[in-house]
């Protein structure tokens, strides 16, 4: 069996999943290594504007989160190309990383907006807002919304990048299927292998064998109606040794 009888694997219902990860490593490989600069560059400027430390942690987390990101995205790019399943499975556990702190740093995120009372949100939308005709009541709604909103993107990007994790180890899976192929043996038969007589052991014995003639096998050479010594017939006819 050759690499190319190998289903390929789909996403989208009709979509190869090799294509999927060529644009998956490449979209990870440009976005990551924009995030992880911007990151960086607001890391360089601490000093000048110094945040709160778990700001700042956070900042650190997410620079490192995507530099990573961007890295290993160079490997699922070139591992789309060459069809290289080590390069490819790097970029399935770098999305599976990259997964696991988004999550972990989005709940942080929400916990620490519900955390806060809608007293203080909205004292701090008042002082910060610059429309003079802005309420408690307008402050009130949009802290609402804003929530909601929050909430809605954490869930949709981590429900995009847990199907984009799966897109790419089923073309880990479709790498090992062909690479298991392609180290099966299979070992042909031919023309004259297929069309030869099946040849069996009894076939060697032709007329040569001294019993298989006629009137050679045992009790063939006695004449019909002689005698064969030490059998006698009884008088009802039956043979009396």
């Amino acid at each position: 069996m050759a690499a190319n009888t190998i289903r390929s694997r789909k996403f989208f219902c009709c979509l190869p999943v090799r294509l999927g990860v060529f644009v998956l490593s490449l979209l990870a490989m440009v976005g990551g290594s924009f995030v992880a600069a911007i990151g960086w560059i607001k890391v360089a400027q601490l000093d000048k504007n110094p945040l709160e430390k778990m700001d700042e942690i956070a900042l650190y987390v997410h620079a490192i989160m995507f530099t990573i990101l961007g890295l290993l995205s160079v490997f699922g790019f070139i591992g789309a190309l060459t069809k290289s399943r080590r390069m490819v499975s790097s970029f399935a556990v770098a999305l599976a990383i990259h997964l696991g702190f988004s999550i972990a740093s989005g709940v942080f995120t929400l916990y620490s907006m519900f955390k806060e009372k809608t007293s203080d949100a909205v004292a701090r939308c008042l002082n910060e807002t610059s429309d003079a005709h802005a309420t408690a009541e307008t402050c009130r709604t949009a802290v609402e919304v804003m929530k909601g909103i929050m909430i809605g993107i954490y869930v949709v990007t981590w429900l995009i990048q847990l199907y984009a994790y799966f897109v790419v180890e089923r073309y880990v899976d479709q790498l090992d299927d062909e690479e298991m192929a392609n180290n099966t043996v299979v070992i042909p038969r031919t023309v004259e292998q297929i069309s030869a007589p099946q040849i069996t052991t009894y076939g060697s014995f032709g007329p040569s064998y001294p019993f298989s003639a006629p009137g050679q096998a045992f009790g063939n050479n006695i004449a019909p109606g002689s005698a064969v010594p030490g059998l006698h017939r009884a008088h009802d006819g039956s043979n009396n040794v």
